[in-house]
């Protein structure tokens, strides 16, 4: 998979991303690790940071990608979820 002249290859690792309202995300680590098992994400470590009185919080996993049609779907999974403001 080529990005502005950077190839991707799977499988692959990283730390995913996700931006969420804190009012509407209470139940963020359980949809994820829903997602991850449906999917067959391997998922290594889920943790979270919210300050009080902030309006955002900020999750991240570390994943383990085995192709491009599960990096789509599982994109795809966690930017359906109502909470969810930002996947990177």
């Amino acid at each position: 998979m080529q990005f502005g002249g950077a190839s991707l290859e799977f499988p692959v690792s990283f730390d995913l991303r996700i931006i969420y309202t804190l009012a509407g995300g209470s139940s963020i680590e359980g949809d994820l690790e829903r997602i991850f098992v449906s999917l067959g994400v391997p998922c290594a470590l889920i943790q979270g940071i919210a300050k009080p009185g902030a309006r955002y919080g900020r999750m991240g996993s570390r994943i383990t990608l085995s192709n491009r049609e599960q990096m789509y779907s599982l994109y795809a999974a966690v930017g359906e979820l109502p909470y969810v403001k930002t996947v990177i």
